[in-house]
């Protein structure tokens, strides 16, 4: 799944992005800028014949309340996504697109609650914009219209059982419920019926457009040398005008800023590897906001001129963009490994909310990435080794800094206290203060303990 890696807003963590605090229609929006749900509503002009009738107003206002719930709407979106990979696995095998999936969901969500909420006709919606994004994606990834057809009936059916749920909890009185359940399974019907239609539509469109592009052909080239498929690789180089018998240097650009769209981003990836002196990167989109690039040396890249790029200030004010860069690797393999690093390093970044303006080297985050790839067992690791440093706390903080800096100087406390700005016999006591917390001596662990304390900050979030 982490080989083609879509950001995404993929309800989230406890860190919720700006989107999913305000409601769902944005009653302060302006003129000038309407919410996402705003922008995808139909006009109801007038009463239309579906309109809420006030028989029905105990299930308009579920869904009033709902759309103001970030939490509920978290658990929702999982949910459905969820279902939605289960039931075709290939969208959960590449990050990106189940990534995408993930944003389609959301706002499809959003656009459901927003409707009922307002009354508007079912028939009239359309596919919102992060919808659209997910359509293209899975057509630009030669999955067929059958597959992007289930995943709307498998949605239908994993929201319909949450809302039942749902209304029987908020409306008691039999009749009334037998009529919200009555009237939100006709509307809900109509919904997806509409939008899997117009879905079909718009994949049709964007196939007969995308199979005439010259980016298809290049983007397939690229997915058949990422998914490591038997290649000519003088041919596929010719294709791809970008000779694959080199030292490859694999970069992946992505914005914190979900509104940049990944084609935005090449002039800022052009600007970061312009210093290499490698000509110009072939770059392709792997997915909303994401941007994978390469560019080839015959002699190879230096360390230090690839420690030394730098994002433009330009492209972290105006995009908030972020890089990460595989280690150079040479040949077709080399091109799909340093890719596959990239990617591992941009999924650490992720976990450790990155800064615009980050470039992240996998080399940096080797261990970081290897350790974090299952992010439960990861979890797990952390708390088996430094349980009782875990806490929010100073003096947890201090202590799993002191241990880190102790245990990676080779167990000196002059060489720790000389690197920390403290006295030695500080180090000292701190290093006693953690053993006695820990409950065991730090002897024979000092492996899985610096492993821990790397991967301490993903872990935490």
């Amino acid at each position: 799944m982490d080989d083609v890696a879509a950001d995404r807003r993929p309800l989230v963590d406890a860190h919720e992005t700006q989107d999913e605090r305000r409601p769902l229609v944005d009653t302060h929006a302006t003129q000038d800028e309407p919410s996402t749900a705003a922008r995808t509503l139909p006009d109801p002009g007038g009463a239309p014949e579906d309109a809420v009738t006030p028989e029905s107003l105990a299930w308009t206002e579920l869904a009033a309340r709902l759309s103001t719930e970030s939490a509920w709407r978290r658990r929702v979106i999982e949910e459905i996504t969820d279902a939605i990979v289960r039931d075709l696995p290939a969208f959960g095998r590449d990050s990106e697109l189940a990534a995408a999936v993930r944003d389609s969901v959301d706002d499809n969500a959003r656009l459901f609650i927003a409707m009922v909420e307002r009354g508007v006709d079912p028939s009239s919606a359309e596919p919102p914009a992060m919808a659209g994004a997910f359509i293209r994606l899975v057509v630009h990834r030669g999955i067929p219209v059958d597959a992007l057809t289930q995943t709307y009936r498998t949605a239908h059916g994993a929201f319909w059982r949450t809302w039942v749920s749902e209304l029987r909890s908020a409306i008691s009185d039999p009749t009334e419920l037998a009529t919200a359940l009555e009237q939100g399974s006709g509307y809900m019907f109509t919904f997806i019926d509409t939008l899997t239609a117009k879905a079909q539509k718009l994949y049709a469109e964007e196939r007969a457009r995308w199979i005439r592009s010259a980016d298809a052909v290049r983007a397939q080239t690229i997915r058949e040398l990422l998914d490591g498929l038997p290649v000519d690789a003088a041919a596929a180089g010719r294709r791809l005008r970008h000779a694959l018998d080199r030292e490859h240097l694999a970069v992946v650009a992505w914005s914190t800023d979900g509104g940049v769209g990944a084609a935005a981003l090449e002039p800022a990836l052009r600007e970061l590897l312009a210093p290499l002196g490698a000509g110009q990167p072939l770059a392709t989109v792997l997915g909303t906001g994401l941007l994978a690039g390469w560019v080839g040396s015959r002699n190879g890249f230096e360390p230090a001129d690839l420690r030394a790029l730098r994002l433009d200030g330009g492209a972290v004010r105006d995009l908030g963009a972020i890089v990460a860069v595989g280690t150079p690797s040479r040949g077709v393999d080399g091109f799909r490994l340093a890719h596959h690093e990239a990617m591992h390093a941009r999924r650490v970044a992720q976990l450790q909310l990155a800064p615009p303006g980050t470039v992240v080297h996998y080399d940096a985050v080797a261990v970081a990435a290897l350790a974090s790839a299952d992010q439960e067992q990861a979890r797990r690791f952390v708390e088996e080794q430094l349980g009782p440093l875990l806490g929010g706390d100073r003096e947890s903080v201090r202590l799993a800094e002191t241990l880190e800096a102790y245990l990676e100087e080779h167990a000196s406390p002059r060489r720790a206290a000389a690197r920390l700005g403290v006295h030695e016999n500080t180090v000292a006591a701190r290093i006693r203060t953690t053993e006695t917390r820990l409950g065991r001596p730090l002897a024979g662990r000092t492996t899985e303990l610096l492993v821990a304390l790397r991967v301490l900050p993903l872990v935490r979030g």
